[in-house]
């Protein structure tokens, strides 16, 4: 076992049934992924003026008492409004052991809806980080970009990573495993060459007709409380590409995929960096993390899966085919986790091809 990087699926339980992560209702086992823990709403949130962050040493509650328009019961159906920030109690509660912290991203579900999900703990100016040996709630800024959301407790709409210390993988390190495991395919299955720039640069997919998928505008909320997948005709349009290039205006919301077929060993977690200011003024996700296996099985037996991205952009921009899109960096896990993305777990995502909206859609068309 490695003395650090990502904490796997077998140490969270302990971590769920030794009290270092507490919760009045138990948690689901289908919310322990193979690295990583889905958080769930709570009953408590508040509609706030604006997106804040704690100063240090202050706590939440105190800045809601500043911050907050009214209470909101979500033991009930609620609809956030569009471009409405919400501030949402975590139902679980962390007591963390020394030297493990967190980190949180949206789950894929919820990056494709075009929502914002940032996590907020007591007494720190960062979103999305939790530190080492926090005890406290936690707490999920939520902010609906493109469509009112419906939800209510119990709903999940991030995931928390533990670690303990550093974990990412240098470019000879990535490159060494490429060579063993092949960590980048194309669409039949062979090794792709990688790029390496402190991290693995992934292309853009504009080879075909249907290329992506653009928000557009519905009064009608996309709702989390039902199981039944909702009209994506009503939420996206077809994006289509011609002689390879896209026009991608400013301000929409968009989901494009990769050229390339991504390989996640089980000894590897991968994240996406959202922001590569060398590759343009646009936000590639808002998810952003592939579990253990995504692409790759138990064993090796899947030759990948193109990742998708939705892209927030900041200027109207021509996109090309084959262009860099995206910079994915590898973390070691401390040990194989016993659950495996596409394996032991339902995996809505292990079998995309092209650009896929997320589970809460049917397709357009």
């Amino acid at each position: 076992m490695r003395q650090a990087g990502a904490i796997p699926s077998q140490i969270i339980e302990q971590f769920l049934a030794g009290g270092s992560i507490r919760a009045m209702d138990p948690v689901p086992a289908e919310n322990i992924q193979p690295a990583s823990l889905d958080l769930r709403l709570g009953r408590r949130g508040w509609r706030v003026q604006a997106a804040f962050l704690p100063l240090r040493d202050e706590p939440i509650q105190r800045a809601l008492e500043r911050y907050g328009v009214e209470e909101v019961d979500l033991a009930f159906p609620q609809v956030l409004g569009l471009d409405q920030t919400y501030v949402i109690e975590v139902a679980e509660e962390l007591n963390l052991p020394p030297g493990v912290h967190a980190y949180t991203n949206n789950k894929s579900s919820t990056g494709r809806m075009n929502v914002w999900a940032r996590t907020l703990v007591d007494g720190l100016p960062r979103f999305d980080k939790i530190p080492a040996g926090y005890r406290g709630r936690a707490y999920v800024m939520v902010t609906p970009r493109s469509w009112p959301l419906r939800v209510r407790s119990g709903n999940t709409l991030n995931q928390a990573r533990f670690l303990r210390g550093e974990n990412r993988l240098a470019d000879l390190e990535l490159e060494m495993a490429h060579q063993q495991m092949k960590l980048v395919c194309d669409s039949e299955g062979r090794p792709d060459e990688p790029v390496l720039d402190s991290g693995l640069l992934l292309t853009v997919d504009l080879r075909g007709d249907l290329v992506g998928f653009e928000a557009i505008p519905c009064e009608d909320p996309v709702d989390l409380t039902c199981s039944t997948p909702q009209d994506g005709s009503r939420y996206f349009r077809e994006v289509r590409a011609r002689d390879g290039e896209v026009l991608l205006r400013k301000n929409g919301f968009y989901i494009l995929c990769t050229r390339e077929f991504l390989r996640v060993p089980p000894l590897f977690a991968v994240e996406m960096v959202a922001y590569d200011i060398h590759s343009g003024e646009y936000r590639s996700h808002y998810a952003g993390f592939f579990d253990p296996g995504f692409g790759y099985g138990r064993e090796g037996e899947v030759m990948g899966t193109p990742a998708v991205l939705e892209l927030d952009t900041h200027e109207d921009v021509v996109f090309r085919h084959g262009q860099p899109i995206c910079k994915m960096v590898f973390e070691h896990l401390i040990k194989t986790p016993e659950r495996v993305y596409g394996v032991d777990l339902g995996s809505h995502y292990q079998h995309q091809r092209g650009p896929q909206l997320g589970r809460h859609f049917t397709l357009p068309g």
